[in-house]
């Protein structure tokens, strides 16, 4: 049977890929328009989320972080699950109990000494920048000694104590105290259930969907799951071996405050690429103020640890995993940093692995059956 003749409107709008395409691509659009406008569903619903995602990403972290102990006990030695699970908290809390013990005392004198002596160097750096200033002739669109007076107070208060005036902010502080507490008694038991049963996750999510799309949808989660724990295993290790590495170092030298510079480091080496240099900011400072022996013992420290990072620890736990272009990188931290601040910067990484892995199956999928890429396909059928 012949075909009929199509008017110009069916051959440009009609029965043209582009433009349904494109109208699609449109009703999307406005979908996440309409979307945006439900402030009436969306607000609840965020509130409810950023309630429960703390203690979630807490246990999330350390699920990944003790599975794989658990599971080569439950495989290799046959130890149950729950025995092993058991005896992980039993050590963990342990270890907390002695750091508090030994540990903590140490770097909250630190702090406080740190609370302090801030206001003091900042107003010697405030003073080096307007001497440096002053001799170069810089323009004055910056003034350094307003920015300082402004932090003094900041550190200071009106009458040199911290706490002046947080009555204001009471509400704010019990609000976080108590997010805080809840995130701190809730992961504990998430942790739990997640070691006990979080291999039959997938499983159970599976189940939800009609039995030709289970295989591919556990292999999705399998995927993710191994990405993103190899990202938390290898970065956690590294934060770690960075912080041993740096209060260490700082301790060698005699800089001051070298306990909570070390562990600064390793939760600010969590950003790829600009966490070390976020890191050595505050000691160069401290360094430089100090002597400048101490300034240049410094940066001998900070490319020992940068050797070390490297050259050694990175590519024995990193690995290729999750190589990445710096650019994309660059690109990922600056708009998950903008939409989501720090923890965007921290998180922005693993979720971009994730939607990535899941629009690439998405696409091999429309690859697959459209007809733009097997055009053969709709005249063999």
């Amino acid at each position: 049977m012949p075909n009929k003749p199509t008017t110009w409107f069916a051959r440009l709008f009609l029965n043209n890929k582009g433009t349904i395409y494109l109208l699609n691509i449109l009703l999307g659009l406005v979908v996440i328009w309409i979307a945006t406008k439900l402030t009436w569903l969306l607000d609840p619903l965020g509130q409810f989320l950023a309630t429960i995602a703390p203690p979630f990403i807490v246990a999330g972290v350390l699920y990944y972080l003790m599975v794989p102990l658990v599971n080569l006990l439950e495989r290799r030695w046959h130890v149950k699950r729950v025995l092993t699970i058991a005896g992980l908290f039993i050590i963990l809390v342990l270890l907390i109990s002695l750091g508090m013990r030994q540990f903590i005392p140490a770097v909250q004198q630190q702090v406080q000494s740190f609370a302090s002596s801030a206001p003091q160097y900042w107003r010697e750096l405030t003073k080096v920048v307007t001497n440096i200033a002053d001799e170069q002739h810089w323009p004055d669109f910056i003034d350094m000694n307003e920015i300082g007076n402004d932090i003094t107070k900041f550190f200071g208060g009106k009458n040199g104590n911290l706490i002046d005036g947080t009555f204001s902010q009471l509400g704010t502080i019990i609000n976080a105290v108590g997010n805080i507490v809840i995130t701190l008694a809730t992961a504990p038991f998430l942790l739990f259930f997640m070691l006990k049963d979080g291999r039959h996750f997938p499983d159970y999510v599976a189940k939800l969907l009609p039995r030709r799309y289970r295989a591919t949808l556990l292999d999705l989660l399998n995927e993710i799951s191994t990405k993103v724990g190899q990202y938390i295993q290898g970065q956690i290790t590294v934060a770690f071996f960075v912080s041993i590495i740096f209060m260490v170092g700082y301790s060698i030298i005699g800089l001051r405050f070298a306990l909570v510079l070390g562990l600064l480091a390793g939760p600010l080496n969590l950003i790829p690429y600009l966490g070390s240099t976020l890191a050595m900011i505050p000691a160069l400072i401290i360094g430089g103020l100090t002597s400048l022996q101490m300034f240049f013992a410094v940066i001998v420290v900070f490319f020992i640890e940068w050797l070390l990072e490297t050259q050694v620890i990175s590519p024995l736990v990193m690995g290729s995993n999750m190589a990445m272009h710096p650019v994309t990188i660059a690109i990922v931290l600056l708009t998950a940093g903008k939409l989501f601040g720090l923890v965007g910067v921290i998180l922005g990484i693993p979720g971009y692995a994730v939607l990535k892995i899941i629009i690439s199956r998405l696409f091999n999928w429309y690859r697959k059956h459209s007809s733009w890429y097997n055009p053969r396909s709709n005249d063999e059928s």
